[in-house]
């Protein structure tokens, strides 16, 4: 197999030689460091989504271990929406990788995205948050983790303190509804239907 030459790719060079600042360019210089560590194991484009994806879900469940460690509860829920948004801020090509859900059929895939929902799953169980509020909640928090780094990326001047002082508030208004799914679970749980 030929090593990848991204000067074959105008469009790809000129983005790595735009200015410094611009989102577009992290975005594409992550990828293709990453890309070239698996060309001589791919053969196609799905197949470089999928290992993009796979490395992406590794990347995120270790960033997300090592942010709650000795954390517990709420905490820990806390210290997980900052691991998956500086996750995809200091890594952006491959958070993008991994915020599509392909329909694939690769065991190796499937693994990587079962284990970080294994991990997550736990964070918000510990918490009292699990079975259908748990999945709601996680739709929830990578909606608002989406969400600002999409913000983040695409603001044409980089104010990343204020993002930050942003985040911190709806990551703590996050926090403090979960128990609406807690209390919803339990309406469940006790109403007659």
């Amino acid at each position: 197999m030929t090593p990848f030459d991204r000067t074959r790719f105008s469009e790809v060079e000129r983005v790595i030689k735009a200015p410094a600042p611009r989102w577009d360019k992290k975005i594409a210089a992550d990828l293709v460091t990453e890309m070239e560590a698996f060309f001589d194991k791919v053969d196609t484009i799905p197949q470089m989504k999928q290992a993009l994806a796979i490395a992406g879900y590794q990347g995120l469940q270790r960033q997300i271990e090592q942010a709650v460690k000795d954390k517990t509860r709420l905490d820990a829920i806390r210290a997980m929406a900052h691991a998956m948004r500086s996750f995809s801020l200091g890594s952006p090509g491959l958070a993008i990788a991994s915020f599509r859900d392909p329909d694939v059929d690769n065991p190796e895939y499937q693994k990587a995205a079962g284990q970080l929902a294994l991990v997550v799953l736990r964070v918000f169980g510990e918490a009292g948050i699990s079975g259908e509020a748990a999945r709601h909640a996680i739709r929830i928090l990578k909606s608002l983790v989406r969400g600002f780094v999409i913000n983040e990326m695409s603001a044409p001047v980089a104010r990343p303190i204020e993002y930050q002082k942003s985040y911190v508030f709806a990551v703590e208004m996050f926090v403090r509804g979960l128990s609406e799914l807690r209390d919803a679970k339990e309406a469940e749980r006790v109403s007659p239907v």
